[in-house]
């Protein structure tokens, strides 16, 4: 039998697990199915009941001509809302590799005699020669839904000419954007909530890339085990954790209550001059912004540049709900203190639980007028709107 490879996220992964997947058959039974492989004129009704205990199913192509695969995706994912591991299995060619994930893809399996013709480069390289969105699609869902046929009611151009990774995956903006910035570009992650997502993407593009944590000295001890947890599993090599000056802290919080009687005066001493000491050396930074989030965020693009540090958000048209699904359908460990209530995460003495129909932010110095740490702020003030819009969850 031919060995196969898998392609997923532009790189080669052993496929060796999907050797020897279950048919239809296997539905009978009631137990949890690894990898079931169907036909491409499969009726999905007769495996709607099962889904939720089949981790990944193999999509049948017969031939790169035949696009039948590609609308049992669709369906599957939209239809029938099934969130596991979808793989187009056969000899598909790079060109429609981007439409593959626009219609639910995850992956796909080629044998050797495909990439004889196609090399992991060709695969590698479809990802940046094909980045519009022709059409509704499932992988961009929480994206803007754009059309390149009809220009006058998308203004697709103009969009594409201010911002050039408008319509891109996350994942798709995270290659091309270290590939943009390379050695010049950094991730800086707060370990809060959602910040497994950002963080095991990299860790699949490129586990190397500079990971800045900012340990203020006052963090929950359950955020450092999630630090140190993440970073094991995800294998990051490049990930630095910072901290505030010793000596700047024995002069100005000798007995660390300063968040008490002035909390802008600590965040500055233990947020904002250490940050900006490190992440000011990169020409570009990634974040975890969305649009959902704050007013000032709504029309964010997924690219900033004209400032003195280009901002990248992979995740710009993300919703909450994305998070969540990314984060099950890659077994992402939570936040330890989500199930406590605890729905944005700071420094422990300026952090508290949130209660039913609060603002994910309310547990944010609760009781005080302050809303932000201050990072990106000067002097006290935003400097414009946009910079307000570029702060994040630290």
């Amino acid at each position: 039998m031919p060995s196969h490879t898998l392609i997923q996220d532009g790189r080669a992964h052993d496929a060796a697990r999907f050797s020897e997947p279950a048919d239809l058959s296997a539905l009978e039974s009631n137990e949890t199915i690894d990898v079931l492989h169907i036909a491409n004129d499969t009726d999905l009704e007769t495996l709607a009941s099962a889904l939720g205990r089949i981790e990944t199913i193999l999509i049948d192509f017969p031939a790169y001509t035949d696009g039948r695969g590609f609308s049992l995706a669709k369906q599957l994912r939209t239809r029938y809302g099934y969130d596991g591991l979808l793989v187009a299995d056969g000899p598909l060619i790079p060109d429609q590799y981007a439409f593959a994930l626009q219609c639910g893809f995850s992956a796909v399996r080629l044998d050797d005699e495909t990439l004889k013709r196609h090399t992991i480069g060709d695969w590698q390289a479809a990802l940046d020669d094909f980045d519009l969105t022709y059409q509704r699609g499932y992988a961009i869902k929480a994206g803007p839904a754009t059309s390149i046929f009809d220009a006058r009611l998308t203004a697709l151009d103009e969009r594409k000419a201010a911002d050039p990774f408008f319509g891109h995956s996350a994942e798709l903006t995270l290659r091309k954007s270290i590939k943009k910035y390379q050695g010049d570009i950094v991730l800086a992650t707060s370990m809060g909530v959602d910040s497994a997502v950002l963080l095991h993407m990299v860790s699949r593009i490129d586990a190397s890339l500079p990971v800045i944590f900012l340990d203020t000295g006052k963090h929950f001890r359950e955020t450092l085990a999630y630090r140190d947890e993440l970073v094991e599993r995800f294998g990051l090599t490049n990930f630095r954790n910072i901290t505030p000056v010793a000596a700047e802290l024995a002069a100005e919080d000798p007995d660390g209550t300063l968040n008490q009687s002035s909390p802008d005066s600590c965040c500055d001493l233990r947020k904002v001059r250490p940050l900006d000491s490190v992440i000011n050396g990169f020409g570009a930074r990634i974040t975890g912004r969305k649009r959902y989030q704050t007013p000032e965020r709504a029309n964010m693009a997924i690219l900033e540049e004209g400032g003195p540090q280009a901002k990248v958000n992979p995740l710009a048209y993300w919703t909450a709900k994305d998070i969540t699904k990314y984060m099950r359908q890659h077994d992402l460990p939570p936040h330890p203190l989500l199930a406590l209530g605890y729905l944005s995460i700071g420094c422990q003495p300026c952090t508290t639980r949130v209660t039913a129909g609060e603002d994910p932010r309310a547990g944010r110095w609760r009781h005080s007028e302050k809303t932000e740490c201050g990072i990106h702020m000067v002097d006290g003030k935003w400097v414009s709107t946009e910079t307000k819009a570029t702060f994040e969850a630290f």
